[in-house]
């Protein structure tokens, strides 16, 4: 892999994690409030690692288009250091990166600006729903316009990928050790079953918008057997996907039930979701890999 790939690659891998920990975050606030966690335990679980994973993204945006600057000049990395400001200021995909760079840049100054009025919520959302659009629109979905079914199925793709990844993530490794939650069995299983159902719907809309996307960019059986990086990188993603799917399974039929019981219960469920959240880790490396190729349907 030379570095223009690893560039790509990497800064893909960091910008999608950092969506789905905002988008994730922004979620787990909404079942915290709901089950009677105050807003201001909640910004104290949450606010810093908010922050952090949106300076991870405006950081890895800012690679991703040094990286597609090389890409476009067909130059190395060093040389591509003069050719950024043109592509920002001369090519839809450099308008398209700066805005979706304003977008995440926009959702960490909200989370920076630690306070719990209601705006800040929605203000955040409508950020990370600008970043999803504009994100789908510089990968292949946009290539032929932003009205069109490809791009809306990207558009939701990306969205749901990033808030099934997002509540495992930010689940698993902060608002399930809420004391909040710890402390009441009633208030955990509410927020589980609210993680469930969210979870359930977005591993429905990324079966249905990845099987409409896997047909669109590579077209058939033999394509999708010809042992190209991008047809490879699908079918590792797509067999992760599969063991992320088991280890939610479990929980959903499982695990929730044990949870709302017992503090063992409880502990079994926030393994499975670590494990679950690994796997997802390696679901977003697979889905970087792809976006840094051309898709067989397009060749």
């Amino acid at each position: 892999m030379d570095s223009v790939l690893g560039l790509q690659v990497g800064s893909a891998i960091f910008l999608n994690v950092a969506f789905a920990w905002l988008v994730g975050s922004w979620l787990a606030r909404r079942w915290m409030s709901a089950v009677g966690a105050s807003k201001t335990d909640t910004e104290h679980l949450l606010g810093s690692a908010d922050i952090f994973a949106g300076a991870l993204g405006v950081l890895a945006g800012c690679a991703g288009l040094w990286a597609s600057a090389a890409v476009m000049g067909g130059v190395s990395l060093a040389e591509a250091k003069d050719l950024v400001w043109q592509m920002l200021t001369m090519t839809s995909i450099g308008r398209a990166g700066y805005i979706s760079l304003g977008a995440l840049a926009l959702a960490l100054a909200i989370r920076a600006y630690r306070s719990t009025a209601a705006w800040r919520e929605w203000a955040v959302l409508a950020a990370l729903g600008v970043f999803a659009f504009v994100r789908a629109s510089m990968g292949h979905a946009g290539e032929n316009g932003y009205w069109t079914i490809p791009f809306a199925a990207e558009v939701v793709h990306l969205t749901a990928m990033g808030a099934w990844t997002g509540l495992v993530f930010v689940s698993a490794w902060k608002a399930m050790g809420a004391d909040a939650l710890q402390d009441d069995s009633n208030r955990m299983g509410g927020y589980l079953e609210a993680m469930s159902v969210a979870a359930t719907v977005a591993v429905i809309a990324i079966f249905a918008t990845g099987l409409f996307n896997s047909w669109h960019r590579v077209g058939t059986v033999d394509n999708l057997l010809g042992g190209t990086l991008y047809t490879t990188a699908l079918l590792v993603k797509v067999a992760l996907v599969a063991v992320a799917l088991l280890l939610g399974g479990y929980n959903k039929f499982f695990g929730l039930a044990l949870a709302r019981n017992s503090a063992q219960g409880i502990a079994r469920v926030k393994f499975a979701l670590k494990v679950e959240s690994i796997v997802l880790l390696a679901v977003l490396f697979a889905a970087a890999v792809l976006t840094a190729q051309q898709p067989p349907a397009a060749m």
